[in-house]
């Protein structure tokens, strides 16, 4: 009776800041709901969590050689987008519906914890953390810098809500894991970075294998099951609540996909870095011309390839073909960048 209880007034609070929120089929005019322009807005600020952002994000950072924090990124998404995709198939919550929303927005795949939130708080914290590097964390440059991720953080969680894409709850604790991820990597990625150095062997296609076969063992190991107990679950409820043809029409199984697309581009993208740094050692740019210049390299490439291989089915094939677009950020356009700059 007692977690009932807890239960009921957790909806009831979610569905509360919800319609205040964005208002919904029953209350269209919410707080911030009803209004188009609020609509475009948001629509603008949740894109600052999609996939294809936090990819370029990562590029444009190694393109400027940066490369360390590059690849510290990287494994910052990859870690998070894992702990994330476990966490809502453990968890299973559905998200709103069209009687509890105003849905703007259609993501597939369950509701908790907040991917948006999470991966956004996580990104834009380590970011400013990097960026801050040579000044005490409480001084001008560190405030800013943490204020900003802060802000950005919070706009991409409002937006989810808006949108009626998510709970409050999904959002809050997206957000929290976020800053736990980030707090893991102010702990202990330069520990683990340095520990790896020493320990791993020196050969860099002795490496490629390790990491090749480390993210063959994730993506077949990842819990596949807990989606199509997902999907069973849905198809369940919508037997018994007399909805399932609606149930039908509204999911697409394994919409992520994500043990092969994901393990696969980074994967490639680590193997790329690790050959980059044995056979072509880039710098950052001379000039901020040629900066520009790497940055449309490698933007002209890496973004058609990314929509193009978005439509590859999911399964198997996209380990391999997302392993080629990691390798064309961290191998073949620094290979280019070296032969078009002049020689110091």
């Amino acid at each position: 009776m007692i977690f009932l209880t807890l239960l009921n007034y957790w909806y009831v609070w979610d569905l509360g800041i919800l319609w205040t929120i964005q208002g919904s089929f029953w209350t269209p005019l919410g707080f911030l709901g009803g209004n188009t322009i609020f609509d475009s807005f948001w629509r603008v600020v949740t894109s600052l969590g999609d996939d294809i952002i936090l990819f370029m994000l990562v590029g444009v950072i190694y393109w400027l050689g940066y490369k360390r924090e590059g690849i510290f990124l990287a494994l910052i998404l990859v870690f998070s987008a894992f702990i994330n995709y476990s966490l809502k198939y453990l968890i299973g919550r559905p998200r709103p519906t069209f009687y509890e929303a105003r849905k703007l927005y259609f993501p597939e795949g369950p509701s908790m914890p907040s991917g948006h939130a999470q991966t956004t708080t996580a990104t834009a914290f380590t970011i400013a953390w990097l960026a801050k590097r040579g000044v005490p964390l409480v001084s001008k440059r560190g405030i800013i810098l943490f204020l900003l991720a802060a802000i950005i953080s919070v706009l991409v969680s409002i937006s989810r809500i808006y949108l009626g894409a998510h709970w409050p709850t999904d959002v809050i604790l997206g957000l929290l894991i976020g800053l736990l991820v980030f707090g893991a990597y102010v702990l202990i990625a330069e520990r683990a970075w340095n520990f790896l150095n020493a320990k791993l062997p020196e050969s860099p296609w002795i490496r490629i294998l390790i990491v090749i076969a480390i993210f063959l063992i994730v993506a077949v190991a990842l819990p596949f099951n807990w989606e199509v107990g997902w999907y069973i679950y849905l198809l369940t409820a919508g037997y018994i609540t007399g909805t399932l043809p609606f149930t039908l029409l509204t999911i697409y199984p394994f919409e992520w996909g994500m043990g092969w697309y994901l393990t696969g581009a980074v994967a490639g993208f680590l193997s790329g870095a690790i050959l980059e740094q044995k056979y072509i050692q880039f710098t950052v740019p001379s000039s901020w011309k040629y900066a520009v210049l790497r940055l449309i390299i490698g933007a002209l490439i890496a973004l058609p390839g990314y929509y193009l291989i978005d439509k590859i089915p999911w399964g198997p094939l996209q380990f391999p073909v997302y392993a080629i677009l990691g390798l064309w950020v961290t191998l073949i356009t620094p290979a280019i960048f070296k032969k078009l700059e002049p020689k110091p």
